[in-house]
């Protein structure tokens, strides 16, 4: 009877905490797949109190992230990355958390905030596995900003750092554009060269041909100029960087240019395409992000309180008509042709 009586105990006591319930993986198990499943609304609560018995540790941490990263808005996404960037600051969570608030707030047109937030990686994780991507954005975030003649040095510490690393085109092509904005003409057209050499499918094509094609006519080579452009116009008939070539050779390089006598007429005709309307200046700025980063010029126009977006800048209202045509289907947007003031 005792020997009876000892063995059921032991099974009692072996099997009490599946009776009792679920351990704390398996809780952590569940509450991921609720975020994954897109339950935030249902998870969110019983994370909260998930997370006063189990602070920051190899259970918690990965649990946070998970939550960080489902679908939610941004100013969401972004208040708990950055506590699971604090929290979890020496778990690769945390190191986590923080690359995606960087991306988080360049793909939402923060760039400030986003290069801080690089500029934070690189203080607490200058070798991490991350480095190198956070360094190329790091790179393009300051091409994006007014910040003199330094921005874009992040693309040089690239190749010094990483000569050997995949992404060594993209960084080239980064050069170039640094140098395009400091006006050396020569030196963005040997870093693209190089950049085409070493990994041409790594890189945005026709934007390279167009540039290419800029330098060249920066640098007083016409023939050379019409190569890349015709190049790309041909090769990449659909892209809207296209269009701006067309727009150079059928005027900038027209072959039997017109021989201007006397001084130039004041009275030319310039045309953009209006794309929308907007109450402030801000919202104009930030709906012109995604054109600015296609490499289209933009034009701001204020209007009392009101500012209008355009984009482009045409020798004819009827090139800027088909470029409003194409960039219409390309974005979804409402557009128009425009004489500019």
């Amino acid at each position: 009877m005792n020997k009876t009586l000892t063995i059921s105990l032991f099974l009692v006591l072996w099997l009490l905490p599946a009776i009792a319930g679920a351990g704390p993986e398996e809780d952590a198990a569940r509450l991921r797949r609720l975020y994954e499943q897109g339950q935030v609304a249902e998870a969110d609560p019983q994370l909260a109190e998930f997370l006063q018995s189990h602070p920051a540790d190899e259970i918690a941490c990965p649990l946070e992230l998970s939550a960080a990263l489902a679908v939610r808005s941004v100013y969401d996404a972004k208040t708990r990355l950055r506590q699971t960037a604090d929290h979890c600051a020496t778990r690769p969570e945390g190191v986590r958390a923080l690359v995606e608030l960087a991306r988080l707030l360049q793909l939402a047109g923060y760039d400030r905030p986003a290069l801080a937030v690089c500029e934070e990686f690189f203080t607490r994780y200058p070798d991490a596995e991350d480095a190198p991507a956070m360094l190329l954005l790091k790179g393009s975030l300051e091409l994006r900003l007014p910040l003199g003649a330094t921005a874009g040095d992040s693309f040089a510490a690239f190749l010094a750092k990483y000569p050997d690393h995949p992404a060594i085109a993209e960084a080239l092509a980064g050069l170039a554009g640094q140098k395009i904005r400091q006006g050396d003409w020569r030196g963005a057209e040997e870093a693209y060269r190089r950049a085409l050499a070493t990994d041409a499918g790594a890189l945005d094509l026709p934007q390279v041909y167009f540039h290419l094609g800029l330098a060249a006519e920066k640098l007083g080579q016409k023939d050379a100029a019409r190569h890349y452009y015709r190049e790309l116009t041909q090769r990449w008939s659909d892209s809207l960087f296209a269009w701006r070539a067309k727009d150079r050779l059928d005027s900038t390089l027209a072959v039997g240019e017109r021989l201007t006598v006397g001084p130039p007429e004041a009275t030319t005709e310039k045309y953009a395409v209006s794309v929308g309307l907007y109450a402030t200046l801000a919202e104009a700025e930030q709906a012109a992000k995604r054109f600015s980063e296609a490499g289209m010029r933009i034009h701001l126009l204020l209007n009392g309180q009101q500012c209008e977006l355009l984009v482009g800048e045409f020798d004819s209202e009827q090139t800027a008509l088909v470029f409003a045509q194409e960039l219409g289907k390309r974005y979804q947007v409402a557009t128009r042709p425009k004489r500019l003031p």
